[in-house]
């Protein structure tokens, strides 16, 4: 019975109770992988726990934290997962195998990387593919391959290039060309590793560090390794503070002091921007084109017991009764700086998809100036790590009107990054800055920001 436990597939009388619960876990983590691969569907809104994958939903908590866990994992170490198969593999699964390829990448996932015992990696991942009508017949292919895996992932994980074999080749380029080949590689390997999470709080920094185990970070952002669900936080239900990465609570603090002016949040959900506005002092009016998001946006500002002006708008169609003394517009962007935290956009956008963005950016950057008053601030940011999307389309709108001018963001208004300060006068944070002794305590996201003053 033992050599045919080791050498044979199981069969489905060896996986019950716990182990059958853990088989429909990995099988949906299968079909979701495909879901973001091939359909190129948005990771967040499939494991989503209100709105997401109905089967996903429908299991408890924990499962549906190890599903998380393994998607997370296989498109943030996709390319080593790749070449690790392909060292254990005699020849290439059939091109149109492509759930048989996203079992394999599941279980590969957990051989390497996760806290999974190989034994039942294995068995699952097989099993799972002898049920499937579409894979069946790989059933004895996978039960060799990934055992084959188990036995040499010391070795291989030893010969890879981290940095490269994580990025798609097209935007590893991208990074090389932006911030040369020092820098690419640490970015590159820095995004691979989970982000930690950022609060922004409304008092006293130190206290809910001490209470959440964290650190303070320069910019007096919360950083913290949380350990469990965020609602379950102290501090949340009574609106105390919000999850924002610190480099995204930058760009709401560069606009000075605004106590009292009216200030716009364009592109305004999920809000935490929004609320900085307001916790400064600021009337804002929040302007926000997606319903669905807008609602998001209103029920965070709820709970943090803020309010606003909100208005469910397409900014390139509307127009303000009033000029506003501010403007701070965060543009849809390819969101290439929050890999670590949406490691599907690794996957899912394309070098033409950041062309299509900036010049959206760049319309919405020429609309808002309209909102402005003479002598009033407008601060543009986003979350790319392009200079598509950043430094070019910053020179671009400043060549393209008369009736502004650059106001220089000062090293002194970004404490800890003096680095981050651009020739040209902008903000550009990246993955490495705020390095950590503890990678799950390192890095930002990567970050653009710009401020122009009307004449």
């Amino acid at each position: 019975m033992k050599q045919n436990r080791k050498n044979n597939p199981p069969n489905n009388k060896q996986l019950q109770g716990k182990d059958r619960i853990g088989l429909v876990a990995r099988k949906i983590a299968a079909k979701l992988l495909g879901s973001v691969l091939d359909e190129k569907k948005n990771l967040d809104a499939l494991i989503d726990a209100k709105h997401g994958d109905y089967a996903y939903i429908a299991l408890i908590a924990k499962d549906r934290a190890l599903i998380r866990a393994i998607l997370m994992t296989c498109l943030r170490r996709k390319g080593q997962i790749d070449d690790a198969l392909s060292k254990v593999l005699d020849r290439k699964t059939p091109k149109n195998a492509t759930h048989l390829t996203h079992s394999l990448s599941v279980a590969a996932a957990q051989i390497l990387f996760l806290d999974v015992p190989d034994r039942a990696a294995v068995d699952l991942a097989v099993t799972a593919i002898g049920e499937d009508r579409r894979t069946a017949r790989f059933s004895s292919l996978a039960n060799a391959v990934l055992r084959r895996l188990s036995k040499e992932k010391t070795e291989i994980l030893q010969s890879q290039n981290v940095g490269q074999l994580c990025m798609p080749p097209w935007l590893f380029k991208r990074f090389r060309k932006s911030f040369g080949k020092s820098r690419a590689g640490p970015i590159a390997e820095i995004l691979c590793h989970e982000a930690a999470l950022d609060l922004t709080v409304k008092s006293s920094p130190e206290f809910w560090a001490e209470k959440f185990s964290g650190i303070v970070l320069p910019n007096g952002s919360v950083r913290l390794i949380p350990k469990g669900p965020i609602p379950d936080m102290d501090g949340y239900d009574d609106g105390e503070w919000w999850v924002q990465d610190a480099a995204a609570a930058m760009p709401a603090t560069l606009l000075g002091d605004i106590s009292g002016l009216r200030v716009a949040d364009l592109c305004a959900a999920p809000g935490g921007k929004t609320a900085q506005l307001i916790h400064a002092g600021a009337q804002v009016t929040a302007i926000e084109k997606s319903q669905s998001r807008l609602q998001r946006l209103q029920e965070n500002l709820e709970r943090l017991k803020l309010s606003a002006n909100i208005i469910n708008a397409d900014i390139l169609q509307w127009q303000p009764e009033q000029l506003f003394d501010s403007i701070l517009l965060d543009a849809p962007c390819s969101s290439t700086g929050t890999i670590r935290r949406h490691p599907d956009i690794l996957w899912t956008k394309t070098s033409e998809d950041i062309t299509t963005l900036a010049k959206l950016q760049f319309d919405l950057w020429s609309k808002a100036i309209e909102f402005l008053k003479p002598g009033g601030l407008i601060l543009f940011s986003n979350c790319s790590l392009d200079r598509e999307e950043g430094e070019d389309l910053y020179a671009k709108i400043l060549k393209s009107r008369d009736d502004i001018e650059p106001d220089p963001i000062l090293a002194s208004e970004a404490p800890g990054l003096n680095d981050a300060i651009t020739g040209q006068g902008t903000l550009r944070t990246l993955p490495i800055h705020f390095p950590n002794s503890d990678v799950r305590l390192a890095g930002l996201d990567g970050f653009f920001a710009a401020r122009l003053r009307r004449k």
